[in-house]
Order: structure tokens, then C-alpha cells, then sequence
């Protein structure tokens, strides 16, 4: 795949994620081929599917509340330069700044104006997805962290996706930031085969 194709596509992915960029990047995984793609183009599906649930379900109260969070959401603190720099603990570092940012963005859009996603079902299923790809990333980058740690951060980081009780806007957000800094972790070692270098652990 261009490096530079590669570059500009992702770059927009995690300044301001669309499902149209999503599908074009899963296009140059596709034809880049080999297990580090394939394990990128899964989070790049899920990650799409999870846009287009989010924008259906906000469709038939407001299609501007959607784009409030996701406008808001493009000051996040993921970026291609991130992807490019923190080649050791990618996620962890990402997910550190990500979240708190995350939480925010939805305060300041629930602040604002409701914004409501109809179906808990949404959360649940993306959820289960995330959990089980962060666990594998954790694992890769901190195989030394105790099982009971890593079940906790996990846990911290997912919880208030399962909870009704935490307003949707904050949930809208944080299911978008987390799955930008997982897409960042995936593709890390992609762009760094594309600089001539590997990371054995993946």
C-alpha cells in the first residue's frame, strides 16, 4: 500500500472519523494483506459499523446533535503524529489522554443540548468488541501487567459504556475515542513496517 495514502487516510480517520474514510482504509489493508492488516481492517470494520449504528440512531431525533459530538470530538487527542512517535505502550498512552477527553466532550455537548442514542444495545455490542481487542493489544504491549490490573483498567475504561445511567453524550464520545486510539494501535505497526522497521511483538 502508499505510505502516503496510508498517511493522509488515517490521518483524517483520527482528526474527524467518517464511515467514508473507513471504508477506503479498509480498502488499502485489503491489498496490503499479511496478519497486522487483517487485525486493523477488524477494528476499521467494527469501528465503521459502529459510526453508521450511532448515526441511524440519531437520525430520527437529530442529525446535527450527531455531528456536534463527532465536530467536538475532532479536538481529541489522538493523532497521526501520536501513531508515528509513541511506538511502546501506544494504547495505554492514547487511552490515557483519551478518555478524560472523551468525557469532556460529551459534558460539554450534554451541557449544551441532549444529545440521545435510543438503543443500550449499541453500547453492549460494541462493547464485547472493544474489550476483547483491547485485551489483546494489552497483552501484546504489557505482557508484564498482573491479569487482576489488567481486567481493572479494562473494566474503568469500558464500564460507563454498559451504564444507563451515564448520559448518551458521554457514551457517544467515549465509544469514538476509544475506538480511534484502538485503530492507532493497530495500524501502529503497519506504518512502522512502511519505515522500514518491524515491531516483533506483533
Amino acid at each position: 500500500m502508499t505510505r502516503e495514502t496510508v498517511d493522509a487516510v488515517v490521518a483524517r480517520i483520527l482528526a474527524s472519523p467518517t464511515p467514508g474514510d473507513l471504508w477506503e482504509l479498509q480498502k488499502l489493508l485489503l491489498a496490503a494483506g499479511g496478519e497486522p492488516a487483517e487485525r486493523a481492517r477488524s477494528v476499521a470494520r467494527a469501528f465503521h459499523a459502529c459510526l453508521r449504528a450511532l448515526e441511524s440512531k440519531s437520525a430520527s431525533r437529530s442529525a446535527s446533535r450527531w455531528g456536534a459530538v463527532l465536530g467536538t470530538a475532532a479536538v481529541g487527542s489522538v493523532s497521526l503524529r501520536d501513531v508515528l512517535s509513541r511506538r511502546d505502550h501506544i494504547l495505554e498512552e492514547l487511552l490515557e489522554s483519551a478518555v478524560p477527553a472523551a468525557l469532556e466532550v460529551g459534558s460539554a455537548v450534554q451541557s449544551a443540548q441532549a444529545w440521545e442514542v435510543e438503543a443500550q444495545l449499541v453500547y453492549d455490542e460494541f462493547a464485547w468488541f472493544l474489550y476483547g481487542e483491547l485485551w489483546d493489544v494489552s497483552v501484546a504491549e504489557r505482557p508484564d501487567l498482573a491479569e487482576s490490573d489488567r481486567r481493572a483498567r479494562l473494566d474503568e475504561l469500558l464500564d460507563p459504556l454498559l451504564d444507563p445511567l451515564v448520559p448518551d453524550a458521554v457514551r457517544g464520545a467515549l465509544v469514538v475515542e476509544v475506538f480511534r486510539a484502538l485503530l492507532a494501535a493497530r495500524m501502529a505497526p503497519l506504518l512502522a513496517m512502511a519505515d522500514g522497521r518491524t515491531d516483533p511483538r506483533r
